[in-house]
């Protein structure tokens, strides 16, 4: 998904679900380090062309995911937990941020947050989880929006947060209900418009969502 800061969300491309799709396969094993993927075989297995295959290719490449070496081609990457790891922090510190700011301008700026919980809730009752980290993940983006920081904005893209978030409910046995619960204190405390309030409270969410952790929230 995408959107500047002042703009709607956008429906995920097919690049988009690609990228997803693959990341689910990775995160649960199904693809597992050192395993080849080419473009033409996954593309004929998702029943698409080759060119979102290859944009989805330097998403994951990008993010680590995925590593491409000449005469050897694309396998999937070696992921250190570690890796998922360092994001934790940097990712508080911008969201914590934006919850901050949020807090102060909340006026028509957090319908898409509401409309995710209300997903994270109907999506509750069973266990589809890469619906639920699309829903976590637009949540999270629509708060980063309506802080209204284009430079926030740009820092938090580049920091693949649907795939974190994917790879994260991915290996994750916390209950989604309490998940959900989770993201609504979240927005409770965003639109308390206290500052301090907000940003300690997606400070304290992210602090969980450390991947394999029993207790992450993501």
């Amino acid at each position: 998904m995408s959107g500047g800061v002042d703009g709607r969300l956008v429906r995920v491309s097919l690049a988009g679900q690609i990228r997803d799709y693959l990341t689910l396969e990775i995160a649960q094993g199904r693809l597992p380090p050192g395993t080849p993927v080419r473009e033409l075989e996954i593309a004929q297995r998702l029943g698409t062309s080759q060119t979102p295959v290859r944009e989805a290719f330097r998403e994951l490449t990008a993010a680590g995911l995925l590593e491409s070496r000449t005469h050897v081609g694309t396998r999937v990457r070696e992921l250190a937990q570690q890796d998922l790891i360092d994001t934790v922090p940097v990712r508080a510190a911008l969201e914590g941020l934006a919850g901050r700011l949020a807090a102060t301008r909340i006026d028509g700026k957090l319908d898409e947050a509401r409309e995710a919980v209300a997903t994270m809730r109907m999506l509750s009752d069973g266990n589809d989880r890469l619906a639920f980290a699309g829903a976590s993940t637009r949540f999270h983006r629509a708060i980063v929006i309506a802080a209204g920081n284009e430079s926030l904005a740009r820092a938090w893209n580049a920091l693949g947060i649907e795939i974190i978030t994917i790879i994260a409910m991915a290996s994750d046995t916390y209950p989604l209900s309490q998940a959900a619960d989770d993201h609504q204190n979240v927005l409770d405390a965003v639109e308390s418009g206290d500052p301090d309030t907000a940003e300690h409270a997606l400070d304290s969410h992210l602090r969980h969502y450390v991947p394999n952790d029993p207790g992450e929230t993501p």
